[in-house]
C-alpha cells in the first residue's frame, strides 16, 4: 500500500493511494474516529507512550512532550531528549512512527495489504539533519520510504490536483504556498507547468508556528507553558472564529477569559514575520523576471497548515495580499494529500526540488590566522540529484580544518546569517607527512608555504534526500579521505 504521510508538529496525517482517489485515513480512538495522530509523548510508569495514549496520560504525566517533531528535530539524532530520560531524538521519532504504523494497520479505516510504502515530507526550511532523521526513523519504524518532498511542494501538488486538473493545459505557471504549521513557517513558489513540480524559490522561519500562538495564550492566561497547558490552549484556539470576541481557556485548573483583540495584538509581531518572509519571496520572483502581480500566471497564495486557522493570520494576510489568497479546503491535510498524489504512479507527477538553505564552509585564509567563508552550495540551487560541486586550491597550512555549516541567508558580504546550524568539523592532512595520522584535532596547524606545491581537490555530493558528503584529495600525492557530513544539532 502506498501512503502520503505528513509527519507534523501537532498532527500527523495520512492519505492513501486508492484507485485514483487519495482519502485521508481515520483512526479509531476510543470509539471515535480521528483524522490524525497527535504528536505527543509522555512517560507513564517509566514507559514511553506516544500519540493518543500519551494524550490521555498528559494531565498526570511527570515527563511529557507536546510536540515531538519540534523537539526532536532541534536535536542531533543521538542527543538525549530533555524531559524524557534515556530517550534520544531518533528513538523518540522512531517510537512515534512505529505507533503510527500500528494504528494504520490495526485501528484505521484503511485496508492494508503488504508493506507500507510512504512518500514523506519535511519543511522547506528543514536542516539536513532533520531530513536524515525523518527518513531514518521511518525506515526503523517499518515503513518503506519511496521519496522525500518539501512540504510546500506537496501542498502545490494538492492545489493543482484540486484546482487545475492535473495533466490539462493551464495558463497558471506557479503557486506560492504559505505554509504555517505547528513549528515552522515556509513561503515557497512552486512551478505548475505540466506535471513537473519544481521548487522555484523558498523563504522561511525554522522556529515559528502554531505552537507559538498556543504559548501566547497560556502566558496571557497567567500560566506556565507545560505540555498539558499548551495542549489545552491549542484546543481552545481551534474553537476561534473570525467573530469570536472572548476566548475561555482552562490551562491552570480554572477557566480564564481572554479578550481576542488583546490576544491578536500579541500575536501580530509573529504574523508580521511570516508576511515579511512572503514579501521577500515575491521580491525573489521579481529578480527572476516573474511578475507576481500578474493573475494570469499566479495560481494564488495558497494557505495551508494548521496555523492558518488562527483568525489573526487570515485577517493580516487579507489586508496585505487581498485577492491573491486561496485557503485550502482542508489546510491540515493538504500536504498529506499532495504526498499521496505524488506517490500515485497513475498521477504521473514529476518533482524537481531546489535546496532551501545555504551550505558552506569556514576554512583558513591564505594569510594569517583569519578564516574565510566559502558558500559551497547556494540556497535555491536546483538540479537533478545528485548535485556535485568541486573546489581546487593549493594549501598554505599543514592541516585543513574545515568547519561546515548551513544557514537561511547570506548578507551583502556573503557571510552566513539567519538560523545558522553548525555541522561537523573535518581535519584533512594537507601535509603528506601526516597522511597516515588518524586524529588530527590536537596537532598544531602551522602555516607552511612550501605545501603550496600540493594541489587539493574537494568534491561535494548533495544527494536527493539533502544529505551531503565530501571527498578531499591531495591530487599531487595521491591520497584522499571521505566524510559524511551532518549537522551537530
Amino acid at each position: 500500500m502506498r501512503l502520503g504521510i505528513d509527519f507534523g508538529t501537532t498532527r500527523t496525517v495520512v492519505a492513501a493511494v486508492d484507485d485514483g482517489r487519495h482519502p485521508i485515513a481515520a483512526f479509531d480512538e476510543g470509539g471515535e474516529f480521528r483524522d490524525y495522530i497527535p504528536g505527543i509523548a509522555a512517560l507513564r510508569g517509566g514507559r514511553l507512550v506516544v500519540g493518543w495514549e500519551a494524550a490521555r496520560a498528559l494531565p498526570n504525566a511527570t515527563h511529557a512532550i507536546r510536540s515531538i517533531k519540534r523537539v526532536a528535530t532541534e536535536l542531533s539524532p543521538d542527543a538525549p531528549v530533555p524531559g524524557l530520560p534515556g530517550v534520544t531524538a531518533l528513538d523518540l521519532v522512531t517510537a512515534f512512527l512505529a505507533e503510527l504504523r500500528r494504528a494504520i494497520i490495526e485501528a484505521s479505516n484503511l485496508t492494508v495489504d503488504g508493506p507500507l510504502e510512504a512518500m514523506v515530507a519535511v519543511p522547506a526550511s528543514a536542516a539536513s539533519c532533520q531530513r536524515w532523521l525523518t527518513l531514518e526513523a521511518f525506515r526503523r519504524a517499518g515503513f518503506s520510504p519511496i521519496g522525500l518532498v518539501n512540504e510546500p511542494t506537496a501542498a502545490a501538488i494538492e492545489f493543482a490536483h484540486r484546482h487545475l486538473a492535473l495533466g490539462k493545459r493551464s495558463p497558471k505557471r506557479y503557486v506560492v504556498v504559505y505554509d504555517l504549521g505547528g513549528g515552522t513557517f515556509d513561503a515557497s513558489a512552486v512551478s505548475l507547468e505540466g506535471r513537473r513540480f519544481e521548487l522555484i524559490a523558498s523563504e522561511g522561519l525554522a522556529h515559528l508556528g502554531g505552537d507559538d500562538f498556543d504559548e501566547l495564550i497560556v502566558r496571557a492566561a497567567g500560566a506556565e507553558p507545560t505540555a498539558n497547558a499548551l495542549e489545552r490552549a491549542r484546543e481552545a484556539k481551534e474553537t476561534l472564529k473570525a467573530t469570536t470576541r472572548k476566548l475561555v481557556v482552562d490551562v491552570g485548573g480554572e477557566p480564564v477569559t481572554l479578550d481576542t483583540t488583546d490576544l491578536y495584538a500579541c500575536a501580530a509581531p509573529l504574523i508580521d514575520r511570516t508576511i515579511a518572509q512572503t514579501e521577500l519571496l515575491f521580491e525573489r520572483l521579481r529578480e527572476r523576471g516573474i511578475n507576481p502581480d500578474d493573475p494570469r500566471e499566479l495560481g494564488g497564495l495558497y494557505l495551508v497548515g494548521g496555523g492558518v486557522g488562527f483568525p489573526a493570520v487570515g485577517r493580516a494576510l487579507r489586508a496585505r495580499f487581498g485577492k491573491k489568497l486561496q485557503l485550502a479546503a482542508q489546510p491540515f491535510a493538504s500536504t498529506a494529500t499532495g504526498l499521496a498524489i505524488a506517490a500515485d504512479p497513475d498521477a504521473h507527477v514529476m518533482i524537481r526540488e531546489a535546496l532551501t538553505r545555504h551550505f558552506g564552509v569556514w576554512r583558513e585564509a591564505e594569510a594569517g590566522a583569519d578564516k574565510v567563508f566559502d558558500p559551497v552550495i547556494g540556497k535555491n540551487t536546483a538540479g537533478d540529484a545528485p548535485i556535485i560541486v568541486r573546489r581546487r586550491y593549493r594549501p598554505t597550512h599543514a592541516i585543513g580544518h574545515l568547519r561546515f555549516l548551513e544557514c537561511g541567508a547570506l548578507d551583502d558580504g556573503g557571510q552566513p546569517v539567519q538560523d545558522l546550524v553548525p555541522w561537523r568539523e573535518v581535519y584533512f592532512p594537507y601535509d603528506p607527512a601526516l597522511a597516515d595520522r588518524g586524529d588530527l584535532s590536537g596537532v598544531a596547524n602551522e602555516r607552511r608555504l612550501d605545501l603550496m606545491a600540493n594541489e587539493i581537490a574537494e568534491t561535494y555530493t548533495c544527494a536527493r534526500d539533502g544529505t551531503i558528503s565530501v571527498v578531499i584529495e591531495n591530487m599531487s600525492r595521491g591520497y584522499a579521505r571521505s566524510y559524511e557530513l551532518g549537522a551537530l544539532r
